[in-house]
């Protein structure tokens, strides 16, 4: 331990080496307790609260906050109950098919396939229906006026005949 200290500046007395010899013994034994020291606390002020007959919280029922995070908030709650009767239902149609043979499990797979295909089928071309439709249907405008008013209707007719040839023709829109 002499030639460790030797570089260090001064070196370390008998006693000194005996007390951190000790303290290092007793730092890894597990049979002296250690020593702690902790300080009182000082107590602080705490704040009063106002005084107004205001409270500091909503005691009852949701806590403020905006009409779309209570919005969310509902929508959360709704379908979380709203999951009930699905997760019911799954488990009850595992449940039924646990005691089925892997021929009627597939049958079953299949024709639910089948059934999703056609019911996604079906709906698209009611939605192309509807599409169709609604294309088809003149625009309804309606315009409202009060006092003179004067309705100047413009077209422009555009022909384009071989290459680049182009006939532009403003009308009146009475031809």
């Amino acid at each position: 331990m002499a030639d460790y200290l030797a570089g260090r500046g001064r070196g370390q007395t008998a006693q000194e080496a005996f007390d951190e010899a000790r303290m290092l013994a007793n730092w890894y034994s597990s049979s002296v307790p250690t020593t702690t020291r902790a300080a009182a606390p000082t107590p602080t002020a705490l704040p009063t609260p106002p005084t107004a007959g205001t409270v500091p919280f909503d005691p009852h029922g949701r806590p403020p906050m905006s009409q779309r995070a209570t919005d969310h908030a509902v929508l959360v709650i709704v379908y979380s109950w709203g999951s009930l009767p699905v997760g019911g239902a799954i488990s009850l149609v595992l449940w039924r098919l646990s005691s089925m043979s892997p021929t009627q499990l597939t049958i079953a797979g299949l024709s639910a396939s089948g059934l999703f295909i056609a019911l996604g089928a079906a709906a698209r071309m009611i939605g192309r229906a509807f599409r169709d439709v609604a294309s088809e249907m003149p625009d309804h405008t309606v315009n409202q006026y009060s006092g003179t008013v004067y309705v100047q209707h413009t077209e422009l007719h555009t022909n384009t005949r071989g290459f680049g040839r182009t006939n532009n023709e403003i009308t009146d829109g009475k031809q």
